[in-house]
């Protein structure tokens, strides 16, 4: 009973949304009743982060959104701003807002007269009616349209943020150099070893008669790793995405071992567009359904797994993936592929933005089918925390 009235909240809360010009449709008002079963929801700061999380998908929208929950689940009257929310406006908007409040306020006083005696405002009730029903179809119809041009619009691109670029860059020489692993047929020559270099030994020994005096020996030779990575840009990780594009650039100037893929409802390789070096920072364009929509991580995972494994997929390879692990889609080929991923690979990370909510749990049901597959699970949202991770990781096989 809870967990239905819960979710008719949240389902109407999206709709308060909706009308104040935020884009969200049913995937994301399907996501946003998955988020809050991972938290404690009787937590309020949890509970409106976990949402603001989910629904907003710019920082310009994070006051509207927080005015918006206190306007909704405290009931907090429309017509009147936080006090929060009034630093946001400039001088002549308050001075608007305050304008048009005066001149309102007359009109409501008229209003009100004519109510009680009994006589009808200028205009007939069924036109009125009729254009407050046209109204409101039109702000859906803008809504849908919005919604197409966002999804659909060859001109949207996706943009590196330059800003601790440094930082992120060192993150991403520190990784490369934490990770070492060894090719399985390849050997080198070494004082000390695992292996005696017969050749070696032998030619070294010719002027003793062949009697073994020196003896030299072979380890496995290292080489640097390959990476994959497979960055969630669903609408419920906007908020991160970004950064996590910038530190697959930072690792692709540091290795060239790298490939990059973005998945929403679908997976697309991106690897090609950061490399380009007609500007400074790339673009990403034509994403299509690989960003901004619902989440579909098992099919997108599975996908993955069936076009570019047997290609990327190698002992010498380490897969990064990043997503809140809050699937919308179908998750009964999660298991089996990132049993896939973690059998042929050297080694699966999974960087998750809600690890530093704190309280959280991974019980989505996506994170919770990919748990154990995972060998380091962690969080990394910016570039401290990137390093932080840099610093502590340690791969060594």
């Amino acid at each position: 009973m809870l967990t239905r009235t819960l979710s008719n909240h949240i389902l109407k809360f999206c709709l308060h949304l909706r009308d104040r010009g935020f884009l969200i449709g049913p995937q994301e008002t399907m996501d946003s009743i998955r988020a809050v079963q991972t938290i404690d929801i009787f937590n309020r700061d949890q509970f409106q982060a976990c949402l603001r999380l989910v629904l907003c998908s710019s920082m310009e929208e994070q006051p509207i959104f927080d005015h918006a929950f206190k306007e909704f689940f405290f009931n907090i009257k429309e017509n009147r701003l936080s006090e929060e929310l009034l630093h946001y406006l400039s001088d002549e908007e308050k001075n608007g807002r305050k304008e048009k409040s005066d001149q309102e306020k007359p009109h409501e006083r008229k209003n009100e007269t004519a109510g009680k005696q009994g006589t009808v405002p200028s205009g007939s009730p069924g036109i009125q009616s009729q254009g407050g029903e046209t109204a409101k179809e039109e702000r859906k119809l803008s809504w849908v349209a919005s919604r197409a041009a966002f999804k659909q619009s060859d001109e949207f691109q996706a943009y590196i943020p330059p800003d601790e670029l440094g930082d992120m860059e060192k993150a991403a020489k520190m990784l490369v150099r934490k990770i070492a692993l060894t090719r399985a047929h390849s050997w080198q020559s070494a004082k000390k070893g695992i292996r005696l270099d017969f050749r070696k030994t032998m030619r070294a020994n010719l002027q003793t008669g062949g009697y073994p005096v020196h003896l030299y020996w072979k380890k496995r030779k290292k080489q640097g790793a390959k990476f994959v990575l497979l960055c969630d840009a669903s609408r419920s990780m906007s908020l991160y995405t970004q950064r996590f594009l910038q530190f697959a650039y930072a690792l692709l100037k540091c290795t060239k071992h790298v490939e990059v893929f973005l998945f929403s409802t679908k997976i697309k390789r991106v690897t090609d567009q950061l490399l380009d070096k007609r500007t400074d920072l790339p673009a990403l364009s034509k994403l299509e359904n690989s960003w901004g929509g619902g989440t579909c991580i098992g099919e997108s995972i599975y996908s993955f797994v069936q076009d570019y494994g047997p290609q990327m997929l190698h002992q010498d390879t380490v897969v990064i993936i990043a997503s809140d692990g809050l699937d919308a889609g179908d998750i009964s080929r999660m298991a089996w592929s990132m049993g896939e991923i973690q059998r042929r690979t050297s080694s699966v990370i999974w960087l998750n933005p809600l690890l530093k909510i704190e309280g959280y749990e991974p019980t989505a049901r996506g994170m919770k089918a990919a748990l154990k597959y995972i060998d380091l699970f962690a969080e990394a949202s910016d570039a401290h925390s990137f390093l932080k991770l840099a610093k502590k990781i340690k791969i060594r096989r």
